[in-house]
């Protein structure tokens, strides 16, 4: 029996197929980039894209999320043409390798968003939830396909600066209903809210936003939750990235209990476990 904290829309459409997301699926992270936040999620060469794929399927990965823009705080901004020559043979050879792979790409442009689906992408995550290029959102519409949308301010060169809010949980809200309603009236139907922990959000806000996350289920779309081995954990263990993969798990739990039905990892098999064993709690 689902646990009614879990997203009031219990389905996404992809590749003409309805998938089922009562139960919580893991979303696996392929960077194809040489400076993301955590060392052990770089692949850059196609055979450790290939080897990191096939782990992740095996251990129950059910989308592969690949971006070829590091988002982390203060990173350097990537030409468009760069991204695109890391991100779109990526996908290529992961589509011809793993055909029955779901693969999201990670982008807020929306020409290297319209390639990646060309090649085989079914999904976009996009972290500016379509701010920072006008022509995502009509590129995800004429696709048809799932749209992660992503709640930020500024850009990530600019968004530790950003982090004043009258009330964030209240001010996220009334983004995110501002958003899907630009979505809808576009043709972009299914939307997957993101509240983007770790972007131009303090240690403390994100821990804030943690705590309420169930309070998102208002806006009646499926929440991704993205904390995999984030400044919040390792700051607050007074420790690093590779070090804060049990933090991670522990805050995975509490998203799931709170109503995440997509957690964004660099630890499949953990996040895999973590799920079955709330689902058995529930």
């Amino acid at each position: 029996m689902q646990s009614k904290l879990f997203s009031v829309n219990k389905t996404l459409t992809i590749k003409s197929a309805l998938i089922d997301i009562s139960s919580p699926k893991v979303m696996g992270i392929v960077n194809v980039t040489p400076d993301s936040f955590f060392v052990g999620s770089r692949y850059q060469k196609e055979a450790n894209q290939l080897h990191q794929v096939e782990r992740m399927l095996s251990e129950g990965a059910d989308f592969i999320d690949v971006g070829g823009y590091s988002s982390r705080p203060g990173a350097v901004d990537v030409p468009e043409e760069e991204e695109l020559n890391r991100v779109i043979p990526a996908i290529q050879a992961i589509v011809k390798e793993f055909p029955s792979a779901t693969i999201s790409v990670d982008t807020f442009r929306a020409t290297v968003a319209e390639q990646a689906l060309q090649a085989g992408a079914a999904m976009v995550n996009d972290i500016s939830a379509g701010e920072l290029d006008a022509a995502m959102i009509a590129t995800v519409a004429r696709w048809r396909v799932p749209y992660i949308a992503m709640h930020m301010r500024g850009t990530p060169q600019t968004m530790a600066t950003l982090t004043n809010y009258e009330n964030l949980l209240k001010d996220m809200v009334f983004y995110f209903q501002q958003r899907i309603k630009l979505f809808a009236d576009a043709g972009v139907h299914d939307v997957i809210i993101d509240p983007g922990f770790g972007f131009a959000k303090t240690v403390d806000q994100n821990f804030e936003l943690l705590n309420n996350l169930d309070y998102l289920r208002i806006l009646e779309k499926p929440v991704l939750a993205g904390l995999s081995r984030k400044s919040m954990i390792w700051r607050t263990l007074q420790t690093t990235s590779e070090n804060a993969l049990n933090g991670t798990t522990a805050l995975h739990a509490v998203a799931l209990l709170k109503g995440a039905s997509i957690l964004r990892v660099h630890d499949v098999k953990e996040a895999v476990e973590t799920v079955k064993l709330l689902n058995r709690l529930l």
